[in-house]
């Protein structure tokens, strides 16, 4: 987080996962979202997520 003022601000978040052992774990979809490729399941070696953005206090 940055402030830019004393009301608003920069903030930035960053995610990784790095799955191991057959792991299927993703960042920012749900249990229920499995990719899949000719009926068969799809496991990702890793996933990354970022957000980015500013806040005003009124």
């Amino acid at each position: 987080m940055h402030n830019l003022s004393k009301r608003t601000a920069l903030y930035g978040t960053l995610a990784r996962v790095s799955n191991k052992n057959g792991a299927g774990l993703t960042v920012g979809a749900g249990p229920s979202y499995v990719a899949t490729l000719g009926g068969r399941a799809l496991v990702p070696k890793s996933s990354t997520g970022y957000e980015f953005g500013i806040r005003h206090s009124f």
